[in-house]
């Protein structure tokens, strides 16, 4: 049976081979119909990406040694994630 770390594991690469391809194909159509829109869904998948291989690497590190303190690397990330969020929220 799968323990929940397992399950974590798998959902986690998932989302972020799901978000690399879906941000692959956005960019890639919306260069081809000269769409912003589209181009910038494909940014935002990729910012995902971002996200997902921070959660990735919490979930190894909390796995193999659950008292660690959080890593330079899932700092970074969540900051990149966090600042990217904000970037691409719509001025009121």
């Amino acid at each position: 049976m799968k323990s929940t770390y397992d399950k974590v594991y798998g959902l986690a690469v998932f989302t972020i081979a799901y978000n690399f391809v879906e941000g692959l194909v956005s960019i890639w159509f919306g260069i081809g119909d000269e769409t912003l829109a589209l181009f910038g869904f494909g940014v935002d998948s990729f910012v995902e990406v971002i996200s997902g291989i921070g959660i990735l690497q919490m979930v190894i590190r909390i796995r193999n040694n659950p008292e660690s303190a959080i890593s330079k690397f899932e700092r970074s990330a969540l900051r990149i994630t966090g600042f990217s969020f904000y970037l691409r929220q719509k001025p009121d």
